[in-house]
């Protein structure tokens, strides 16, 4: 058990690698379903514009102790990602965006270099959920 985190294709971006096709978005995760043609289903690595293993729990929760060293036990890190090493079901989306980069900013200096790869991540992941207009899920 772990930390999973997508980002899925928009709408606009599915509709261009697959012409012809029409497609339904899912509004708590951004997820496109095929509605036409009827009978189509996706593989999930189709509709993920980007996904990646954040860390099993115990490795979340190292994390966890070691940015609430950086950034105090407040954080919108701790408040929105780092909770929990399994939350799933969860989504984060565009007005929190601003304030976890200033988080990741303070903590990407890190003489962690597993402290570095995670806020390289999800930096990641915010870039690309922007660019998909949708939001991260978990």
């Amino acid at each position: 058990m772990g930390l999973d985190a997508a980002v899925f294709k928009s709408v606009a971006t599915m509709e261009r690698e697959f012409p012809g096709y029409r497609f339904q978005r899912e509004p708590m995760t951004g997820e496109c379903e095929v509605i036409r043609p009827e009978g189509v289903n996706l593989e999930l690595d189709t509709v993920m514009a980007y996904s990646k293993w954040l860390g099993n729990v115990s490795h979340i929760g190292e994390l966890s102790r070691t940015i609430e060293g950086y950034l105090g036990s407040a954080s919108a890190l701790e408040r929105l990602v780092l909770y929990s090493g399994g939350h799933m079901g969860d989504v984060i989306e565009e007005p929190s965006f601003a304030e976890l980069e200033r988080e990741l900013k303070l903590i990407e200096s890190s003489p962690d270099e597993w402290v570095r790869e995670f806020a390289h991540e999800l930096g990641e992941l915010i870039r690309v959920a922007r660019r998909e207009k949708n939001p991260i899920v978990f």
